[in-house]
């Protein structure tokens, strides 16, 4: 039997992420999904559980609309779920999240292990994973594709560049997931609803200990300088016909001549 923490996060659809002029995630309003990285680490807990068996708690931190994907993961099999939610949180960086989190997670008990997305799409830093594992002293696991597991510890497979590699580190131990590790099941009927009556357990800062000044903006030290607007510009593509390959090579180094003439003169 063991116990796990699934760290989650809700975050707006790609085609709705917009920032403020200050350089904040904009949340209300916006259509919102499970980050697909945590999908992912969920996926990795529950069959954890259900080789080894124990429960699957699952924590975000975000508004009270977050409450959607937590009722998502407990529609798939997690046990408890728990929100912080407390508007003095609003435009925390990775530091300060990972500050709050740690103190969460003191606060609801002990995990053997925590699973983490290896990101997410909105911030795509890859920090808070690390992070609350350093403030926690847990050993860690990153960038994993493949685990193995008993009563004591775990091996896992990683991705390095160039290929990969296996570590066993025993528990209590974080575990960032990529999306190679596996494919995240569906709702189950029963634990739907379950999750339509469950009722989450919401958390303050005054409730996990977080003084207002290490929370949200005065509690991060990254400053925003400036956000622009990136547009991507596809550069015009031309095909070529041809009856044959060859004909198409030779059409291929006519353009190209020409081209080359063309620069030439400019």
């Amino acid at each position: 039997m063991v116990s796990i923490l699934v760290l989650l996060k809700q975050v707006p659809l790609p085609k709705e992420m917009r920032t403020s002029e200050e350089g904040f995630m904009m949340r209300i309003g916006v259509k919102s999904i499970m980050n697909p990285y945590c999908k992912h680490a969920l996926e990795e807990a529950l069959r954890f559980k259900e080789k080894l068996g124990g429960t699957v708690t699952i924590l975000s931190m975000g508004p009270p609309s977050f409450e959607q994907s937590l009722r998502e993961a407990l529609s798939m099999g997690a046990d408890n779920a728990y929100l912080l939610s407390d508007s003095r949180l609003a435009g925390s960086d990775t530091m300060a999240t990972a500050r709050a989190l740690s103190l969460a997670i003191r606060k609801i008990g002990e995990f053997q292990i925590i699973f983490a997305g290896i990101q997410t799409i909105d911030g795509d830093t890859g920090h808070v994973g690390p992070q609350v594992a350093e403030r926690l002293g847990y050993n860690q696991i990153t960038y994993v594709t493949h685990l193995e597991a008993n009563n004591s510890s775990v091996m896992a497979r990683r991705l390095v560049e160039r290929g990969y590699e296996k570590i066993e580190a025993p528990y209590p131990v974080l575990i960032t997931v990529t999306r190679y590790a596996n494919i995240p099941r569906g709702p189950r009927l029963q634990s739907a609803i379950r999750a339509r009556k469950y009722e989450i357990k919401r958390l303050s800062i005054e409730d996990i200990g977080l003084l207002p000044n290490e929370a949200g903006i005065m509690g991060s030290p990254t400053i925003v300088s400036k956000v622009r607007k990136v547009k991507f510009e596809r550069p015009s593509c031309k095909i070529l016909e041809g009856p044959t390959s060859e004909s198409k090579v030779n059409t291929l180094l006519t353009e190209l001549s020409n081209l080359i003439i063309k620069t030439e003169k400019n």
